[in-house]
């Protein structure tokens, strides 16, 4: 039995049907008319596709979060005649929502995610932190070690973005910003708690990544010869 196939997509056509379900291809006993310009090729389909199922669910939790953050509103004014514990399901909420907003539209355009994520990130922690005032640890320890991670990740990002080859060299700078943002972050703890600068723990581990991350970069030029992770570990 001949099988009738869409010319545009492949795909195989059941008897009776005068337009391809995919592409929208227009058929008549065998005969092609057109392919409409507006329809587009499969791929353009199934990214508008995809397109669409993200958007979907990017409304849907926009939903779940706001009938969250209300619920949360509506019982802590009731039973608790005023906005007291609900300020932090209600920060996490909003917050989370927001982050899921900026990974679906804004995941291919890293240099708006991160500063993005990171004023989002400052936001939540400036809010639960005004939950039970004064101000305390927001200024000395969450701003500081905020940016420098999403400083440190920008980085990161800009060195293996400027690589020719992506393999034991993306490991290597991510190890040595993992140890710049420990010694970080036993700076501004120590600031914080002892009102003085004792780097210990953070000194340790970075001379540990140090050596490791050198060998890195040496397996990476000099052995491997720039050989790229999947190949190397056959993915």
């Amino acid at each position: 039995m001949d099988e009738r196939i869409c010319p545009n997509c492949g795909v195989i056509l059941d008897r009776g049907l005068k337009s391809c379900p995919l592409c929208g291809d227009n058929k008549s006993d065998g005969e092609t008319l057109h392919v409409s310009r507006s329809q587009g090729y499969p791929s353009e389909i199934l990214k508008m596709d995809a397109r669409e199922r993200a958007r979907y669910r990017w409304e849907m939790s926009g939903i779940v979060a706001a009938s969250g953050i209300m619920v949360s509103l509506i019982v802590d004014l009731v039973i608790g005649k005023g906005m007291n514990w609900s300020v932090y399901p209600v920060s996490v909420l909003a917050a989370l929502w927001i982050y899921l907003t900026l990974i679906i539209f804004t995941r291919k355009k890293v240099w708006i995610l991160l500063p993005g994520l990171a004023v989002n990130t400052l936001a939540l922690l400036l809010m639960i932190d005004l939950a039970s005032p004064p101000i305390t640890w927001f200024v000395p320890i969450a701003l500081p070690f905020t940016l420098s991670f999403f400083l440190l990740t920008g980085l990161v990002i800009l060195l293996s973005s400027r690589s020719r080859f992506k393999g034991f060299n993306v490991l290597a700078i991510i190890f040595m910003a993992v140890g710049v943002q420990c010694i970080i972050f036993e700076l501004f703890t120590d600031l914080f708690v002892k009102g003085s600068i004792d780097i210990e723990w953070s000194a340790i581990a970075a001379a540990a990544i140090i050596p490791f991350s050198a060998i890195l970069m040496f397996v990476h030029y000099r052995l491997k010869k720039g050989l790229n992770l999947k190949s190397y570990f056959h993915i």
